[in-house]
């Protein structure tokens, strides 16, 4: 009789957290930590989670609603409609700390994602935490709460997917995930057209790589998966409420120049922020990355560089998705760099990293430092008293919403109703969206598209204190909600105004009552 095996498997070892390792992990705690103390101005938020709660309740909302100014049937396009139920289905889960907690989470796996692909294309841990902290530093005026944030995980797994596919280290049936991915993000943001801008790129990249007959260029065959793919995406898009009309609203939104004028992040970026020096830097990196690495860039990288560049200089509001792709392009080509002095000595032991636990132990305690700084736990730490001062008070939220939320003078408001219409500084238009319709609607809000160039040219005349008088009386204005910061010089003409009396003051909020 065979004589039975009595050997035991050994237990596998976990695996060590390297040092190299420990610097990604460091990198994406530090950024996760900086987007959960960023605050939320009004501006986007309030108008959106309103839109998701009319959604909730009623279906899609197709017209105006929330201002007077123009007629309640006028048409305006909900395009993000299924990112506007999604914020509300969360408020109604967990109030707004949940809403918070989820850009937060968002912002978190979107730059990991950033880490990953840096890391696939350099093979250093070291420059995918340098491409994270760079992409991240781009996008740091770019995080508030808003439709835009589910745009940013399907952007990155487009880039990711599309990355790997070139490389020739996906098959076929991975592209299968695009139209998917695209179906769901038509219905989110309209900057699904980013997704295909971004598939347009690989597909001329590849295609020229192919037809100059480069080294490791994508087969025939395997470039009709991807002219498939892309052509399944483009028909995915048409899986929404406006059809092919979503095409028509983005490019009235990209052409609208007038509207574009009047905000800051349609603007080109300019050094004097830290998002525009970041981007500035940006560029020149990868530039005397390009023409000095070692290791070239491919043409759809170049393509992909070039493109989003292009739009970022267009408006700094595209910086955020120029750095998502820029930089781990630049920490691929980083990855060789040609020595200028000799040879670059090689790592030592300690520096490759052997240890794990010791590692470990740390990366558990930055997980846990971000973990606090969540909007649940955030009140009880003692943070700095200027940094809680840029918070309203809010039931439900503190210190999650900035001091520019008229929170205090709407329910002023709501307890002494206003006998006629209402002018108002127009971030607040977006909270008095949400607090005061259906029971009263407000002058403008920041909808900048719906409303006409001529209402916005007047809008910014009297918050400069000009005509205040004749407009007020030509619009039978009855009461007026504007900001001690923003409106400076309306706050000094009010009282020169006869027949107004001022109600309210709190904050940087003023409320006006015509007598």
């Amino acid at each position: 009789m065979a004589e039975l095996s009595t050997s035991r498997t050994t237990p596998r070892a976990l695996p060590r957290l390297r040092l190299d390792q420990l610097w990604a992990v460091f990198a994406l705690c530090v950024i996760a930590a900086c987007i959960s103390l960023i605050p939320t101005a009004p501006n986007d938020f309030w108008w959106h989670l309103k839109a998701g709660q009319l959604m909730a309740t009623g279906g899609i909302p197709t017209t105006n609603l929330f201002a007077w100014t123009l007629p309640a049937d006028h048409p305006y396009v909900y395009q993000s409609w299924l990112g506007e139920w999604l914020f509300y289905q969360l408020y109604q889960l967990g109030g707004f700390p949940l809403v918070v907690f989820a850009r937060n989470l968002l912002g978190s796996v979107v730059f990991t994602m950033v880490a990953i692909e840096a890391r696939e294309r350099s093979g250093s841990w070291r420059l995918a935490a340098l491409a994270a902290f760079a992409a991240a530093a781009m996008a740091i005026n770019n995080v508030l709460i808003r439709t835009q944030n589910w745009s940013w995980v399907p952007f990155m797994a487009v880039h990711m997917l599309l990355s790997r596919y070139a490389e020739g280290r996906l098959a076929p049936r991975w592209l299968s995930a695009l139209p998917l991915i695209m179906a769901l993000w038509v219905n989110l943001h309209g900057a699904f057209i980013l997704g295909l801008l971004t598939t347009s790129a690989f597909v001329a990249g590849e295609s020229l790589r192919r037809i100059l007959r480069q080294p490791r260029a994508l087969s025939w065959p395997r470039l009709r998966a991807l002219y498939l793919a892309a052509a399944a995406m483009l028909a995915a898009t048409l899986l929404n409420p406006l059809g092919p009309g979503v095409f028509g609203y983005v490019l009235r939104m990209l052409s609208d120049a007038p509207s574009q004028q009047l905000i800051g992040e349609w603007q080109s970026p300019t050094p004097r922020s830290v998002a525009g020096a970041a981007f500035y830097l940006g560029v020149l990196g990868i530039i005397a990355a390009f023409a000095f690495a070692r290791r070239r860039p491919s043409i759809t990288d170049v393509v992909l560089v070039c493109g989003f560049a292009w739009q970022a200089f267009v408006g700094m509001r595209y910086v955020i998705w120029w750095g998502m792709v820029a930089m781990p392009i630049l920490a691929q080509s980083l990855a060789g760099p040609r020595p200028v002095f000799g040879t670059a000595p090689a790592l030592s032991r300690r520096e490759r990293g052997a240890g794990g636990a010791g590692n470990l132990a740390v990366a558990v305690l930055l997980l846990l430092m971000v973990a606090v700084l969540q909007p649940w736990s955030r009140p009880y730490l003692n943070l700095p008293q200027a940094y809680r001062d840029l918070f309203v008070e809010l039931p439900g939220a503190p210190q999650i919403f900035t001091h520019e939320t008229p929170v205090a003078a709407v329910e002023h408001l709501l307890a002494e109703p206003c006998a006629g219409r209402i002018f108002n500084e127009m971030g607040y238009g977006s909270y008095m969206a949400w607090a005061l319709y259906p029971a009263a609607q407000h002058f403008i809000d920041p909808r900048v598209e719906l409303f006409p160039l001529e209402l916005w040219q007047e809008y910014r005349a009297v918050s400069n204190g000009y005509g205040v008088a004749e407009f007020f009386a030509r619009h039978q204005i009855a009461c007026a909600v504007i900001d001690r910061e923003l409106q400076p010089e309306l706050v000094r003409t009010m009282p020169t105004l006869p027949g107004w009396t001022r109600s309210f003051a709190g904050g940087q909020t003023e409320v006006w009552r015509r007598s």
